[in-house]
């Protein structure tokens, strides 16, 4: 995304902060921490790419955009590039614990192990949090809050996974509130910055991007999530049920996904959800959020497309097995 590489020189001196504290780790944690690298690399830059990839949400970018706005209106008052680096280290650390967590639920046969490199990733969190933001009840409040959201609707999303109940539109968006935590980063810097108020619009951005990248997530990972039996909503709306063989399900799942249009359907959904973001990103007057709507605009377009092809060719294919 070359709207994330503007600030790419930021988020190289985060990951130096981490990774200096992560090849200090007495072993086996060091061990531990190579292969965690390793496992999230992404392309050429390997684990450094993580967070910028195309089709990574703006995890770390929120509180580097809210620290553009508060350059603009207040240049004098902007925060160091020193303090923005931790900031964002911080947030590097939480996400971090989140995939490993995520790891866990999610993947057929998981490193459990990593569950302990967790461990350092949420001390580490919490200690460069408690450092930038010092005593701030509002923080402390709003962080709580945040956590738990992030808990609870993890474990309802997941739960819901693994039962056969009725998956409604609204019981996935609640679940989408799940990316609570990227509140956290984001109102730190607004709490430095002497702008608490901007929390609840904040929220507001923050769920509407977790609806649309949980409607993308659905259609990349579709296949995996059938063959580990996890029911997400894309699957149960294409009559997908837990238990039954796994090449018939397959096959019906496919002739919803492409013969019925539900792929291309729900990433529509998706390009509207991001749509709404940009709009309460307009309201917090981010500006550079415009530039990566339009590249995360352009990236489902393309896969709209791909998945149109996907739908022609199905029908073809049904055409000739009937002639």
């Amino acid at each position: 995304m070359r709207s994330y590489q503007v600030f790419q020189p930021t988020i190289d001196a985060a990951w130096e902060l981490l990774e200096t504290r992560l090849t200090t780790l007495p072993p086996p944690l060091d061990a531990l921490a190579r292969r965690f690298l390793s496992h999230i690399s992404e392309g050429e830059r390997g684990h450094r790419g993580y967070f910028a990839s195309r089709l990574a949400p703006p995890l770390v970018f929120l509180p580097l955009w809210l620290r553009e706005r508060f350059r603009r209106e207040h240049p004098a008052s902007a925060l160091s590039e020193e303090v923005t680096v931790r900031l964002v280290a911080a947030a590097m650390w939480g996400y971090l614990y989140i995939r490993i967590q995520d790891d866990v639920l999610d993947e057929a046969h998981p490193e459990r192990s990593r569950t302990l490199l967790g461990n350092v990733c949420a001390w580490e969190m919490a200690r460069l949090l408690e450092a930038l933001v010092g005593d701030s009840v509002a923080f402390r409040t709003a962080f709580e809050r945040a956590w738990l959201d992030f808990t609870r609707w993890t474990l309802a999303e997941h739960e819901q996974l693994l039962s056969g109940a009725e998956y409604t539109e609204a019981q996935f968006e609640q679940h989408a509130r799940k990316v609570a935590f990227a509140r956290v980063p984001a109102l730190a810097l607004c709490i430095l910055a002497g702008r608490p108020e901007l929390e609840p619009t904040l929220e507001t951005l923050v769920e509407q991007l977790g609806v649309a990248y949980g409607l993308t997530n659905d259609v990349v990972g579709w296949q995996r999530d059938l063959s580990n039996g996890h029911r997400t909503f894309l699957l149960a709306r294409a009559g997908f049920t837990r238990g039954e063989p796994l090449e018939s399900a397959r096959r019906k799942v496919r002739e919803a996904l492409y013969g019925r249009g539900l792929l291309a359907a729900t990433l529509d959904s998706s390009a509207t959800w991001q749509r709404r973001a940009a709009q309460s990103a307009e309201a917090l007057g981010l500006a550079e959020f415009s530039d990566y709507t339009r590249e995360r605009l352009a990236l489902l377009d393309e896969m709209a497309y791909e998945a149109s092809l996907f739908q022609l060719r199905w029908v073809l294919a049904g055409e000739r097995a009937r002639s």
